[in-house]
Formats: C-alpha cells, structure tokens, sequence
C-alpha cells in the first residue's frame, strides 16, 4: 500500500510538473505575442504594413514568407494561414478542377487559392492572358461583378489583377485575382474574404501580391 501511494505521489509531482511547464510555455508565447502587439502598435498607422504587422478587425496579424509553387514563387501571408483539408476544400470549392494550392485562416472566411494553369504565355502577354481566362469566368459564372482591373509591376515582372465580388455559400465574396508568368508558364492566384471584411483586407491583399518574388530558372 505505501509503494502504490508513493507511486501515486510521484504521478501527481510529474503530472503537476508538466502542467506548469506547459502553462509557462503558454505564457511565454503570450508574452512573445504582446511584446509584438506593443511594438507594432508603436508604428504610426499609415506606416503599418505586412512587414510591420497590421491590425484588422481589432486583431494585430503578422505575416512571413511562405512557397506558394515549390521553391519558385513565394509571397508574405499571416502566419495563421494553413493548408485546407481536403474535407474543407471539397465543402468550399465543390467542383474538382479546385486550385492545388489552397491556404485559410483558422476562420475559413480569409483564403488564398493559387494555381498553375495551361498553355504558355510571357511576361509582356500575362494582361491579355487575364483578360482571356476572366471573361471565360464571367461567361460560366453570371453572379460576377467585375470591379477594377490593372497591373502592377514588381522587380520588372508583370502581375495583371482583377477585382470583382461574387455570391457564394457563406455569403458575398470579395476577390482580388492576379496573373504572373514564371519560366513561360501561367500561373492564377486568388485572394478572397467576405466582402464585409474588404475594408480591412484590400489593402494587406495588394501588399501581398507585391510580396510575390520568384526565382528564375525553376526546372
């Protein structure tokens, strides 16, 4: 009886043990999170960016650096985002022709779709490429509302854009769709949220798409 009481106590040291050092590594992490809330909040608004941590909805969201294509093209994303099961992803985007790459917030309101699509295309022609696939989009789907379009050039790459809500299962969605050509072969990718959340998330989805570096000679 006293070996199986000691044997007890020993459990319950262990187990109590381990719980403080899971409650200070929990505290650690918090502390690590408001120590960045405070410096980012520190940084006048108009100078707060995805490098810097913004915040959206009265949330701060800091993003890194994550490989949308292998090892070739990355962009900056918040570090919450994760991989969509394939459960979530079969719910969301029914059809099977769904994007390889499809990346969400713990919500599931906030998502980045991207793809690498057919045929070739170059840097000069990627405009005329979005014009093609999106009025193809718009023919299949009558429940788009196109809104601004344009192109931004980073480090000498063309990446055409279009902006357009659509309704969807949970709601109207606002889009920021983009284009870019890497080694001659296209590439679409897809920022979307409740259109709701637009005003928070338009500007960090630009700042994205600005994000996106890719490195040459990918095969």
């Amino acid at each position: 009886m006293k070996r199986e009481f000691f044997d007890e106590q020993i459990l319950d040291l262990r187990n109590q043990q381990e719980g403080e050092e899971a409650k200070s590594h929990s505290l650690s992490d918090v502390s690590i999170e408001n120590e960045n809330d405070l410096y980012a909040s520190q940084i006048p608004p108009e100078e707060r960016n995805i490098y810097t941590g913004i915040r959206i909805d009265g949330k701060w969201i800091y993003f890194e650096r994550r490989f949308l294509w292998e090892e070739a093209i990355s962009i900056m994303l918040p570090k919450s985002f994760h991989s969509m099961s394939l459960e979530e992803a079969r719910i969301k985007y029914p059809s099977e022709h769904r994007p390889q790459c499809i990346l969400t917030d713990p919500s599931g309101s906030v998502n980045l779709l991207f793809q690498q699509m057919i045929g070739t295309v170059t840097n000069e022609g990627i405009e005329a490429f979005r014009d093609q696939a999106f009025g193809m989009m718009k023919r299949i789907n009558q429940g788009i509302k196109p809104k601004e379009q344009g192109v931004v050039e980073v480090e000498g790459k063309h990446i055409a854009y279009v902006e357009f809500s659509n309704p969807a299962m949970d709601g109207k969605l606002y889009n920021l769709m983009f284009f870019l050509e890497a080694e001659g072969i296209p590439y679409m990718g897809t920022f979307n949220c409740r259109t709701k959340g637009m005003k928070y998330w338009r500007t960090a989805a630009f700042e994205m798409v600005r994000s996106i570096e890719i490195v040459q000679n990918m095969n």
